[in-house]
C-alpha cells in the first residue's frame, strides 16, 4: 500500500495510541520513521524541522492552543507535509473547519489501522480523505 520512503509526524498526547501507530507503520515497506510530539506549542517548529511526508494532528491537546492555529502554521510553513486531522470525536463542524484551514484528511481515532494507512497513502498522493467510520 505504502512503498516510497515516507515519514510521519504524529502530534498527539496519547502515548499508547502513538506507539500502536508506530508499530503498525513499521510493517510498511518504505516507512522511514515516526516523529512524535505531545503538545501544540512546538508543533509548527517541529513540522518545519522534520518536513515529514505526512502529519497526523490531534484536534484536542491541553495547553490552550487551538488545533486550527497549528494547522494554519503547518500548512503555510510546510506545504509539502499534508496534514490529516485525527480525533476521537469527529463532528461535521470540525471536519468542515479543518478542511477550510487546509487539512488534506480527517480520520477518526476509531477507524481501523488499515483505514489510517489507506488515508496516509492517499493523502501523500494528493487526495483528500475523510474516514470517520469505525
Amino acid at each position: 500500500m505504502l512503498s516510497s520512503p515516507f515519514t510521519v509526524l504524529c502530534i498527539d498526547d496519547n502515548v499508547v495510541l502513538v506507539d500502536a501507530i508506530e508499530r503498525r507503520l513499521s510493517l510498511e515497506k518504505g516507512f522511514d520513521g515516526l516523529y512524535r510530539i505531545d503538545d501544540f506549542s512546538t508543533a509548527v517548529g517541529v513540522a518545519v524541522a522534520v518536513r515529514a511526508s505526512v502529519v497526523l494532528l490531534d484536534v484536542n491537546l491541553p495547553g490552550g492552543i487551538d488545533a486550527l492555529d497549528v494547522l494554519d502554521g503547518i500548512v503555510s510553513q510546510v506545504p509539502d507535509s499534508p496534514v490529516i486531522m485525527f480525533t476521537g470525536d469527529p463532528t461535521e463542524e470540525i471536519v468542515s473547519d479543518a478542511r477550510s484551514h487546509g487539512a488534506r484528511g480527517f480520520v477518526s481515532k476509531g477507524a481501523s489501522a488499515e483505514a489510517l494507512l489507506n488515508a496516509i497513502g492517499r493523502v501523500m498522493r494528493g487526495e483528500i480523505v475523510i474516514a470517520l467510520d469505525n
